[in-house]
């Protein structure tokens, strides 16, 4: 996998850098539901083929781009996080946070012991609970480095 440095200095697949680069420059911060409308899924498998040839091709959707990073993600043989013990991440957060995280994960288990009943795998109650989860992560993240929230929930 080729690696190339982004703009803080990480050092990542430079495919990601080439989605990235096209979702900007097209605009695609400003679309409205950007990483959530899924382009069609055949524009998403020529696009992914373009890709492993290192092309973005003309007029692609920046759904679809959208999309595509959210499968590299999703496609990794292990998580992002995976190599982190659920104690490392709670230890990094206020008191406040840290109980929280560990009733929602709590919560998120008991629900997926009753799988057979709920339909509702450790996959499926994470996709459901992250999106939730981030807004809380952001405003810290925000709130630690100085930025004006204007209002913290608490």
């Amino acid at each position: 996998m080729q690696l190339s440095y982004d703009s803080r200095g990480n050092s990542v697949p430079t495919i990601l850098l080439l989605m990235q680069r096209h979702l900007y420059g097209l605009g695609g911060l400003q679309a409205e539901g950007i990483f959530r409308i899924n382009a069609e899924n055949s524009q998403e498998e020529y696009v992914r083929d373009q890709l492993n040839g290192g092309v973005v091709p003309e007029g692609v959707d920046v759904h679809c781009l959208a999309g595509l990073i959210k499968a590299w993600f999703r496609e990794l043989p292990t998580g992002v996080l995976d190599s982190l013990q659920p104690e490392q991440l709670v230890r990094h957060l206020p008191p406040t946070e840290s109980a929280l995280l560990d009733w929602a994960v709590n919560l998120m288990a008991d629900v997926v012991e009753q799988e057979h009943h709920n339909k509702m795998n450790a996959r499926n109650i994470a996709m459901v609970f992250a999106p939730n989860m981030t807004q809380v992560c952001m405003a810290l993240f925000f709130y630690d480095t100085n930025w004006s929230m204007g209002y913290m929930p608490y």
